[in-house]
């Protein structure tokens, strides 16, 4: 009788902690991250009382208007071309601007104005035809109460999108985010290029050019520049541009983020373009290229990559920068993003509506510029940032 022995083989149990702790640090990273940019998106639409009622419920109140009350604080019953202002009814009612142009539609409308979000603040107020409303809403009076769903129907649809996006138009309107906006792509694109352009040719410089002892102090004195942060130096950058007279200028804070992208820039592009085979550029000067020429026409096309990247980084820092617009731009005309949603804060109170919504409007360019870029971005500085 024969014994055949059957020998079974298997793999060791391996307790997978690796996967469970990388699991945890991704689920970690999501909340940290990822749930309050959430809880931003919705709570934008939610009004002062809501947000400091309840902070984490979702928004309802600017959602369910349909029966929201309004109070009447007056009428408009024409324009005085003589005074070249509208006639108000009762007279004290002088400082409510109206939201249109008064003296080319000179049509009385009834003021009302949100019982509900900042009554007595002048906060939610419309101007409505009177031509256009029923007679008993048409000769109310001040005081008097009338409902949206007491209104014609293309009001209470105009009502209700205003209501919904009450929080972002009143944001837009009041912190000027247009204005803003305008000055934080200018800062961001011109500011970048300049670090892009002034990088490589530090670059080229350091690494191609034939001074190497100077090469190596002036890479040095770059290099310390990378320590330096514009927190710990705003004081005296401050009152170095004030006595230059570049303080509360698109000029002044276009150099300064120049001058604090470099350091960076020339490192990295040192690094790319040390990569790049001497023989092309020796083959320029042998056709008889300048240093320039050979900058423009060799080393600049090859160094895309890494100046894509330099690019992208410098525009989403800089777009994001807050503390040194507040310090050197003084004026609205000079302030960016960041600092049009840090204005709605107060020593007395802080419009949190208001502010989450400009936080949404100006988070959202950079977010989809990065979506975009993303994968530059990691092929620049893995790949050709470093290697070359």
């Amino acid at each position: 009788m024969e014994h055949q022995s059957h020998i079974v083989t298997g793999k060791k149990f391996r307790f997978p902690g690796g996967k469970i702790i990388s699991y945890t640090v991704f689920i970690l990273w999501v909340a940290i991250t990822v749930l309050p940019l959430i809880w931003m998106a919705y709570s934008s639409f939610k009004s002062n009382e809501e947000l400091n009622l309840d902070t984490f419920a979702l928004p309802y109140a600017l959602f369910d208007n349909a029966n929201d009350e309004f109070i009447v604080i007056g009428s408009i019953e024409g324009y005085d071309t003589a005074k070249r202002q509208p006639i108000y009814n009762p007279p004290s009612l002088i400082n409510v601007v109206p939201d249109y142009n008064v003296e080319a539609d000179p049509r009385p409308r009834l003021i009302i104005e949100s019982a509900t979000i900042g009554w007595s603040r002048r906060l939610m107020v419309y101007f409505l035809p009177k031509e256009e409303l029923s007679p008993e809403i048409a000769n109310l009076k001040p005081l008097d109460s009338v409902w949206v769903n007491q209104l014609p129907g293309h009001i209470q649809g105009q009502i209700n999108w205003l209501t919904i996006w009450y929080n972002y138009n009143q944001a837009y309107i009041r912190a000027n985010l247009g204005l803003k906006f305008l000055n934080s792509v200018l800062y961001s694109v011109v500011s970048s290029v300049l670090i892009v352009l002034f990088g490589l040719m530090m670059g080229f410089a350091l690494s191609k050019l034939k001074f190497k002892r100077l090469a190596g102090a002036i890479a040095a004195t770059v290099g310390f520049g990378y320590l330096l942060s514009t927190n710990s130096i705003i004081i005296p950058l401050y009152l170095m541009l004030s006595f230059i007279g570049l303080t509360d200028s698109h000029f002044g804070v276009i150099i300064v983020y120049v001058a604090f992208g470099m350091p960076v820039s020339t490192m990295l592009s040192t690094q790319f373009i040390r990569g790049l085979p001497d023989s092309l550029i020796e083959s320029a000067y042998i056709d008889g290229a300048s240093t320039m020429r050979t900058f423009v026409q060799i080393i600049f096309p090859m160094s895309m990559p890494v100046a894509t990247t330099i690019l992208i980084l410098n525009i989403l820092g800089i777009w994001n920068e807050f503390l040194l617009v507040l310090v050197v731009a003084g004026s609205e005309a000079t302030k960016s993003l960041p600092v049009g949603v840090y204005s709605f804060s107060g020593l007395t109170s802080t419009q949190l509506g208001w502010q989450l919504a400009a936080m949404v409007m100006a988070i959202l360019p950079p977010m989809i510029f990065y979506f975009i870029f993303n994968k530059r971005i990691a092929q620049g500085v893995v790949g050709g940032a470093i290697k070359g």
